[in-house]
């Protein structure tokens, strides 16, 4: 009823209750919404929590195959080891503090290579 913007009174006389018993299911019902509504935020935080730990193992897996690719230049794959270790550091702290820090990867310099014209 709620969604017809109807003033309290005017629910009880339509329902024809006593007004204590409608405040009583009314108080009954935003106690279970309450918890409803908290129940949806910590399964929120969870998912999140766990999309964005899956996010960090798959960047550590992706860079630990660019760091072992043979045909991969020096320079690349130490940038690989840099993010796989800090991918490994940000995994430890979301285990440790969950989602309450600013999750930060290093800065990876990109290098454009130009082939010389001879």
């Amino acid at each position: 009823m709620d969604v017809d913007n109807l003033k309290d009174d005017a629910i009880i006389q339509q329902l024809q209750i006593n007004p204590r018993t409608f405040y009583r299911y009314k108080k009954k019902l935003q106690k279970e919404d309450a918890r409803l509504h908290e129940k949806q935020n910590k399964d929120s935080v969870k998912f999140r929590e766990a999309k964005f730990h899956k996010t960090l193992e798959d960047g550590y897996l992706i860079s630990k195959k660019i760091a072992e690719d043979p045909k991969t230049s020096a320079r690349d794959r130490l940038e690989a080891i840099k993010v796989m270790a800090t991918c490994q550091a940000q995994l430890a702290k979301l285990t440790r503090e969950g989602l309450t820090f600013q999750p930060s990867l290093p800065e990876v310099n990109i290098i454009e290579r130009r082939e010389s014209t001879v």
